[in-house]
């Protein structure tokens, strides 16, 4: 599709070379470039392929800044889009406005529309849901779950790659479905260090979404610090955040709830925190440590109060009892990742059988880890650069729930320190294209030799000395969702608008004939006005021809 677009730009500015100026914005920087020679436009660097995804309101926007830097004279702006709904996101405020400020414009303005996404053939995407390390006597073992998604279903077979440090193997992937998650178990062995691997399809119709790529750190011990305002639920957090070494557990440090104190989590890998939600210096403290990587839980007051101390957009509200001397049923929960996934035995954890009498409601906008029947959250998580802040809605505490029986919160909180000893390690995960200047300027090159690849655009895994940082596609980019004509065409509301659009099944030939007609009729009335020009002198004998001549059919044309 991309290389198409390219080529009915290419043909497109045919009629204006010579006479026009040609600036391109790529999806990927954001940048704008001069175009010299629109004939060479599918060599040119910034139309490559890259691994980023599309914002079309920040693209219109950086036209939108151009023209008026630049002062342009009678523009048309081309969007070369396969319609992708996360691309076009038809419900951002920015489009009323960005429409009006081009509609103040001094000069006159055209928006045509490339609309490339006829069918391409079977394409079938990778994306990391989920990486665990877990150590037992025998080594480290590297759990890796996968969801694969297809375009079009085939019950079938894929025969993918996987590579760790450089080694790879078959491994057989069986779609039984448009959309399957799959777990496959990698044995370390001994091997202690830090290391990094991808997970690879065949070629199919996109090559953009066929692999997958991690990392993960040296084998380290996890240690954790425990919050509490209540001494009995502090006592129950410290020894199920503890860690085993040498066959004894020890506990994690447990402090009541500080003042103005600075933490210190220089070794920490897990936080909990009972009590009301976190503020001032403390909250930006606990932010930053889940940014860097760490793991932070909050759970609630034992005596709630009215407080509307919000912490990282999250708010306590009000204290809910089970009905009729009832308890509060866990319905779902998520068993396939995250800290209550199932064991790798094919185990799960509990969630079923504990008993909740009271819970705190939540005010959130994040991720629902479990939830009760009824649909209220139990466990709530919400992403935050490198690490993770959960709310659990109750308590480790008789009188709340059984959760201080352990078989729920004991390998929920061991699972929460593990992901949170990244902030110890010398890994790192991002997104392509979501990179900050500082990071892409830091000197990281692909781990595989003779690679090209730019973090900035491409994903793969890349290391700055004993640093490793997998980079993969953003998530936005596997939705397939196609933003309809319909929902399109009022976005452009009171804008000289125009969408070629080339449905499955047509190929490019009417596409491409769409275009020519349009800027055949252009061309023709760019002619007329040009030969209208030339004839200077009111009354003159050749303008008085011309004018015999072209009158009829300049009014058949027009009709």
């Amino acid at each position: 599709r991309r290389e198409q677009a390219l080529e009915l730009l290419e043909q497109a500015a045919t009629a204006y070379i010579g006479h026009s100026h040609f600036v391109l914005i790529d999806s990927a920087s954001s940048s704008a470039q001069t175009v010299t020679n629109m004939e060479e436009l599918k060599e040119h660097a910034m139309a490559e392929p890259t691994d980023t995804s599309a914002n079309i309101p920040s693209l219109l926007q950086r036209s939108l800044q151009w023209l008026i830097d630049n002062q342009a004279g009678t523009t048309e702006i081309w969007i070369a889009s396969d319609l992708q709904r996360s691309n076009w996101q038809p419900s951002d405020d920015r489009w009323g406005s960005l429409m009006k400020q081009f509609e103040n414009l001094p000069q006159s303005l055209r928006f045509r529309l490339l609309a490339v996404n006829e069918q391409t053939e079977q394409d079938v995407g990778l994306q990391l849901a989920d990486l665990k390390i877990t150590t037992s006597e025998k080594g480290r073992t590297l759990r890796l779950v996968t969801d694969v998604t297809q375009s079009q279903l085939a019950e079938e077979t894929l025969i993918a790659t996987r590579t760790i440090n450089g080694l790879s193997a078959g491994v057989e992937i069986p779609m039984e479905a448009a959309q399957v998650r799959w777990q496959d178990q990698w044995d370390l062995g001994a091997v202690q260090d830090a290391g990094w691997g991808s997970l690879t399809l065949p070629a199919d119709g996109n090559a953009r979404n066929n692999a997958l790529h991690f990392v993960y750190g040296k084998a380290l011990s996890h240690q954790a610090l425990a919050f509490a305002g209540h001494t009995y639920i502090g006592n129950v957090l410290s020894l199920a955040a503890g860690r085993i070494e040498g066959g004894n557990l020890l506990p994690a440090e447990l402090s009541s709830l500080p003042g103005g104190n600075t933490l210190q989590t220089s070794d920490i890998s897990l936080i909990t925190w009972q009590g009301e939600l976190p503020k001032g210096e403390q909250a930006t403290q606990l932010m930053q440590f889940a940014t860097e990587g760490g793991v932070v839980v909050c759970f609630p007051d034992y005596f709630p109060n009215n407080s509307e101390t919000t912490f990282a957009g999250v708010r306590w509200m009000d204290l809910e009892t089970a009905p009729n001397f009832g308890t509060f049923v866990v319905g779902r929960w998520e068993k396939d990742t995250g800290p209550l996934a199932d064991t790798n035995e094919g185990f799960s954890i509990p969630l079923d059988q504990l008993e909740v009498l009271k819970r705190r409601r939540l005010q959130h906008n994040d991720s629902v880890v479990a939830a009760f029947s009824d649909g209220e959250p139990l466990l709530v998580h919400q992403k935050v650069g490198q690490g993770s802040i959960y709310f659990v809605t109750t308590l480790p505490i008789g009188d709340w729930s059984g959760l201080d029986l352990g078989p729920v919160l004991l390998p929920m909180l061991q699972r929460m320190s593990q992901d949170g000893t990244r902030r110890l390690e010398s890994t790192l995960y991002w997104t392509c294209g979501e990179i900050s200047e500082i990071d892409l300027e830091a000197g990281w090159e692909p781990v595989e030799e003779g690679s090209e690849h730019q973090m900035a655009w491409h994903a793969g895994v890349y290391r700055l000395g004993d640093r490793l940082a997998a980079v993969n596609t953003p998530a936005s980019e596997y939705d397939l969702a196609i933003t309809t004509q319909e929902e399109v065409e009022p976005l452009f509301e009171g804008q000289n608008f125009q969408m070629f659009q080339d449905k499955a099944g047509q190929g490019d030939t009417k596409l491409q004939g769409e275009i020519w007609r349009v800027f055949l009729f252009l061309m023709l009335l760019f002619l007329l006005v040009e030969s209208w020009l030339m004839m200077t002198g009111p009354g003159t004998v050749a303008q008085t021809a011309f004018l015999k001549k072209v009158q009829p059919s300049t009014t058949g044309g027009a009709s």
